[in-house]
C-alpha cells in the first residue's frame, strides 16, 4: 500500500468512527418487546380467553406507571438543562415544534397535558380496536428509537439523567409488550412491520451543538409523555365502550 492509499484509509477511518459513534447498534429494545415470553393469564389458561377489558386495563397501568416515572424527573431534567424554565412553561414555548418523523398532530391531536379531544374518540369508536392498537404500536416504537438515541448520547457524553433515560426505555418496553400482547390475543394473524432505527435520520442524531441536542431531547422526551397520555385516553374510552 502507498503512502497515499495509507493517508486516504487514515481519513476514511477518521471519518467514520462520530459516525458509528452517533448512532447505537444492537438488538432494539422495542422489538420483540415481550422476549417471547407466553401469554395468558395463569397456569393453565388460553391467551384466546383473555377479555379485552384485561387487556386494555393492562396497556392502561402500564403506561401510567411509565408516565409517572417520566414525570417523576421530567421537573429536575428541564430545571437542569433549561435553567430558570418548569414543564410547564419550557412546554409552552416549544409546544408547536414538531418532528415530522415522530407522530404527527394528527396521529395523536393533543399536546402534552391535554385531553384527547372527544371527537377524535368518537372516530377511532367506529375502528376497530385492532387498528387502533396497531397504530399505537407504531408510534411507541417510533419513540423508543428517539428514547434510545437520547440515553446513547447522554451516555456517551457522560451527561445527567442517562440512567433516568435508560430506565424510561424499559418501561416503555414494558408498554409495548402490553399492546403487542393484547393484538397477539385479538389478532394473532395480524402482520407487525416493526420500526428500524432508519426512522431517525442522521442529521437528528449528529448534533455536535449541545443546546440543539438538548431541545431535541425534550421534544423526544415530551411526545413521549403526550402519547403515553395518549394511548391511556383512548385505552379507558374503548375499555367503557366495553362495558356498555
Amino acid at each position: 500500500m502507498g503512502l497515499s492509499e495509507f493517508l486516504a484509509l487514515i481519513a476514511c477511518l477518521l471519518l467514520a468512527v462520530p459516525i458509528a459513534m452517533s448512532a447505537p447498534s444492537g438488538k432494539p429494545v422495542w422489538i420483540n418487546p415481550c422476549g417471547g415470553k407466553e401469554l395468558g393469564g395463569g397456569e393453565g389458561s388460553q391467551a384466546d380467553t383473555i377479555p379485552d377489558n384485561q387487556l386494555l386495563t393492562r396497556i392502561i397501568l402500564a403506561s401510567r406507571n411509565a408516565l409517572a416515572f417520566a414525570q417523576k424527573f421530567s421537573e429536575a431534567f428541564v430545571g437542569n438543562v433549561f435553567p430558570g424554565r418548569s414543564v410547564t412553561s419550557h412546554h409552552e414555548e416549544w409546544k408547536h415544534t414538531r418532528y415530522d418523523w415522530l407522530p404527527t398532530e394528527k396521529d395523536i391531536p393533543k399536546t402534552l397535558g391535554e385531553t384527547t379531544p372527544d371527537h377524535h374518540l368518537k372516530d377511532l369508536a367506529e375502528l376497530e380496536l385492532d387498528a387502533f392498537l396497531l397504530s399505537s404500536y407504531r408510534y411507541l416504537q417510533t419513540i423508543s428509537v428517539g428514547l434510545e438515541q437520547v440515553h446513547h448520547d447522554k451516555t456517551r457524553h457522560s451527561a445527567q439523567f442517562s440512567e433516568e433515560f435508560a430506565q424510561a426505555q424499559f418501561k416503555l418496553r414494558q408498554v409495548l409488550c402490553e399492546v403487542e400482547s393484547a393484538l397477539t390475543v385479538r389478532a394473532p394473524d395480524i402482520k407487525i412491520v416493526d420500526v428500524t432505527r432508519t426512522v431517525m435520520a442522521s442529521e437528528y442524531r449528529n448534533m455536535k451543538d449541545e443546546t440543539y441536542r438538548d431541545l431535541r431531547d425534550w421534544i423526544i422526551f415530551r411526545d413521549y409523555m403526550n402519547c403515553l397520555e395518549y394511548l391511556t385516553d383512548v385505552c379507558e374510552f374503548f375499555k367503557k365502550l366495553k362495558d356498555n
